[in-house]
């Protein structure tokens, strides 16, 4: 009798589940048809009282010809935790952000819009995303994507005339940045800004988007002048990026974004 009554019941439970799981697919597909659902951001905790990530439309930075833009932005200039989300550029100019709101590291001494190289902290201003790399293959970007290997290296040197140049080198010794032996952590994924592209000597070098680093009990760490993504955030906004929009990562207090300048 047991097993009867629970065959019954399995029976009744699964064509309620079906008909729940069609009534779903129905909502889904309405809400893509309207354009309701965008980009599907995994959901990442964000730190109660983080600042939202303000609407590009109100940021007094020059965004140029981007339809896409990734906001980064925090309380302070000194947190080392900040808030990230992705917006693109509507038909009539306005601007609609695209999934969740993304708990995101930044420098270990906050956001400065006067960066030097090795001061620990995240460049604030407005920059070009223009490539990625990582130890992975390519996870199917529309950037050009270049995957690391032994050798790989990022001047940080200043003294070096590759300084914020990515070069092959047989031996790649700090203050440079091995990419292919970073690949295990924070390098299996990331993506390549322009900031200080004109490689002047001492403003700076190596500001990426890149995969978090973590500590032994599993907490995200703050880095050494990137932004750094949970890898899950980071994969969807490099598979969303589109070089033919002229994507934009632009980063600083949420006051000063908003600032006029």
């Amino acid at each position: 009798m047991a097993a009867a009554a629970f065959g019954v019941a399995g029976r009744v439970a699964t064509t309620s589940g079906n008909v729940e799981r069609m009534k779903l697919r129905t909502l889904i597909l309405g809400a893509l048809a309207l354009g309701v659902i965008g980009v599907a951001v995994s959901a990442t905790p964000v730190v109660p009282g983080a600042t939202a990530p303000p609407n590009p439309a109100t940021i007094e930075l020059a965004l140029g010809d981007a339809q896409q833009v990734v906001v980064v932005t925090s309380s302070s200039w000194t947190t080392t935790t900040a808030t990230a989300a992705l917006f693109e550029r509507t038909g009539d100019g306005s601007w609609r952000q695209l999934g969740q709101t993304m708990t995101t590291r930044i420098g270990r001494s906050g956001f400065n819009a006067d960066h030097r190289e090795g001061d620990g902290s995240t460049p604030a201003g407005s920059f070009g995303i223009i490539s990625a790399f990582g130890r992975e293959p390519d996870p199917g970007m529309a950037l050009p994507y270049r995957q690391t290997q032994p050798g790989d290296c990022w001047i940080s040197d200043v003294n070096s005339v590759a300084y914020n140049r990515w070069v092959s080198a047989a031996t790649c010794s700090a203050p440079n940045e091995d990419l292919y032996t970073t690949g295990i952590g924070a390098y299996r994924y990331a993506l390549i800004t322009d900031y200080n592209q004109a490689a002047t000597k001492g403003v700076g070098s190596a500001i990426f988007l890149h995969r978090n680093s973590y500590a032994a009990d599993g907490t995200s760490r703050a880095t050494s002048g990137c932004a750094s993504f949970s890898e899950g955030d980071l994969l969807t906004m490099m598979r969303w990026l589109d070089p033919a929009k002229h994507p934009r990562v632009l980063m600083g207090p949420a006051s000063w974004l908003t600032a006029p300048k």
